[in-house]
């Protein structure tokens, strides 16, 4: 018993001072600041965040009624209901997982911005904290820890526990269900089986990458030969579980991402003008991932313990099944899709290095071989935390959030807004609204959507074409319409000014007694303060 307890304490430390050191970092890469910008689908993932968590609040009155009735205000095509308020739900072409866990974090601790990224800080510290275990008992507390740190200070996993993305949880969900199978290669037991089942099926309903595990055990059964472990029946209730809890979801929405133009190849198929390029993408992204020392040292622990036991088997097979799912499966090419093989890197860059500080010709006796593996450990944290910090990016994206403040003051209960800019700009905005909107209150419209062809809309906002033929046209839909505020961003990037957003600022401009402007603002993107002013317009009919 009191064995266990002093456990818990260990790991409740370790967890605490990662969470400590993402915390910081995410404090010194300005993210706390910084609006939810960083990447095109933070707010979504946010907003659908909020989407999904005030969905569940509303299970006790179905409880209570016995009936479903208040549920149907989230359903995609409700008149009035969420969408319509916040137009950045994306639940489908995303798994659910990612909102499930927001939504139980924000229910008691709020939907601040500080509160999600404390989140994100929290999950961060899984993940060292399962490398930390991983490493602890064949490598010695301070090599551990330090792979741990190594993992957390890598810019590629710092960038995006900054943001409201999925990725992190991701990793963790992978990296957890990639040790399970390997301890279940090591010693067959059931519970392990059963472990790895549900932690491949939250991977899988966090991000459809999370299929990659396939590849990984694939990879790890022909490294380890372990041909007898298809007689294991433990095996085949694992398959079964992963089948029921993940594949209907999975399944229904297979074709959503390609349906929204999301997919870098919409075909559906393998397509080798993508893996051609994908995969000097992909090794390059690996290896400045967490730095050229840790790639390196990782490349030699792969050679020397991929096929030593089944927890490195499963190691290795995670990295290489990472690289060959993104290098074949045509989402996109992003560093971000790789994250997840970043853990699996840094394990094999502990166990290389600990190759060479072993090797008979270095090896030395009792105290002294010690000492000169902490010295090794030592010189890859100087070779790999510099390179670290000097590829810092500060998160930097604000100026969307007065504008929303002054709306919220403004408006009255059901107001609707409209508001042009890219999908980052749009995103801000929404996101910063509905942070502090009495959910669900405002109507925010998308100019990507309204004033566009509904038969030209991609995901990717690319080629859209004006809903509106001429521009009285335009200015009929607002002197008619139920639009009260227009928020058009004139500090949009040239290759994202679409022609819909042009014709807007045209009507506004000839129209400048119908268009009153009531406030404006100055725009950061990416760290760079934009010349041109966030404006908001009250639309004043007569």
């Amino acid at each position: 018993m009191k064995t266990k307890l002093n456990n818990l304490i260990l790991w409740l430390i370790v967890f605490a001072a990662a969470f400590d050191v993402a915390f910081l970092l995410q404090k010194f890469g300005g993210a706390y600041e910084s609006e939810f910008g960083a990447h095109p689908d933070e707010a979504a993932h946010y907003v659908t965040g909020l989407f999904v968590r005030d969905a569940m609040k509303t299970l006790p009155s179905c409880v209570a009624q016995r009936s479903a009735t208040p549920l149907k205000a989230f359903g995609p095509t409700a008149p009035g209901g969420f969408y319509e308020h916040y137009p950045k739900v994306a639940l489908g072409v995303w798994p659910p997982s990612f909102y499930l866990v927001q939504s139980a974090w924000t229910l008691p601790f709020g939907v601040s911005r500080t509160s999600v990224l404390l989140l994100m800080a929290s999950l961060a510290a899984g993940v060292a904290t399962l490398i930390y275990g991983a490493l602890r008992r064949e490598f010695g507390a301070l090599p551990a820890a330090a792979a741990a740190l190594l993992w957390l200070c890598g810019p590629l996993a710092r960038e995006y526990y900054g943001m409201i993305m999925a990725e992190t949880l991701g990793t963790l969900t992978m990296l957890g269900a990639t040790l399970v199978w390997g301890r279940f290669l090591d010693d067959g037991r059931k519970r392990d089986a059963i472990y790895f089942a549900l932690l491949a099926s939250a991977a899988i309903l966090t991000k459809g990458s999370g299929l990659a595990l396939v590849l990984m055990c694939a990879f790890s059964l022909l490294l380890m030969r372990r041909w007898k472990i298809f007689a294991e029946p433990a095996l085949w209730i694992a398959v079964v579980m992963v089948a029921v809890l993940a594949g209907p979801w999975t399944w229904y929405f297979r074709k959503e991402g390609m349906r929204v133009g999301g997919w870098e190849d919409n075909s559906g198929g393998v397509s080798w003008s993508f893996t051609s390029q994908a995969v000097p993408y992909y090794l390059q992204k690996m290896s400045n991932a967490i730095g050229i020392a840790v790639a390196a040292f990782a490349l030699i622990g792969l050679v020397a313990r991929a096929r030593s036991n089944g927890r490195w088997a499963a190691i290795s097979s995670l990295v290489m099944g990472i690289f060959m799912f993104q290098s074949l499966i045509p989402v996109g090419r992003e560093a971000r899709h790789i994250l997840p093989a970043t853990a699996g890197i840094v394990l094999l860059a502990l166990a290389g290095l600990f190759t060479i500080a072993r090797a008979r010709m270095l090896r030395a006796e009792g105290a002294e071989q010690h000492r000169r593996e902490q010295l090794w450990v030592v010189l890859l944290l100087l070779l790999t935390l510099p390179f670290a910090f000097m590829h810092h990016q500060q998160k930097c994206y604000s100026g969307f959030r007065p504008i929303a403040s002054d709306i919220l003051q403004r408006a009255q209960s059901g107001t609707h807004i409209l508001v042009s800019s890219d999908a980052r700009g749009e995103g801000m905005l929404i996101s910063e609204i509905a942070m502090r909107d009495h959910r669900p209150n405002l109507f925010i419209e998308r100019a990507s959507k309204a004033l566009v062809d509904p038969n030209g809309r991609t995901w990717d906002g690319k080629n859209l074409r004006e809903k509106f033929s001429d521009d009285e046209q335009l200015l009929a839909f607002f002197t008619g319409g139920k639009i009260e505020y227009i928020v058009l961003d004139d500090a949009l990037p040239e290759d994202k000014r679409a022609g819909y957003h042009d014709q807007l600022r045209r009507v506004i401009n000839d129209h400048i007694g119908i268009f009153f402007s009531v406030a404006e603002t100055t725009v950061i993107r990416d760290g760079e303060l934009q010349s041109k002013p966030l404006r908001l317009y009250r639309v004043v009919r007569r």
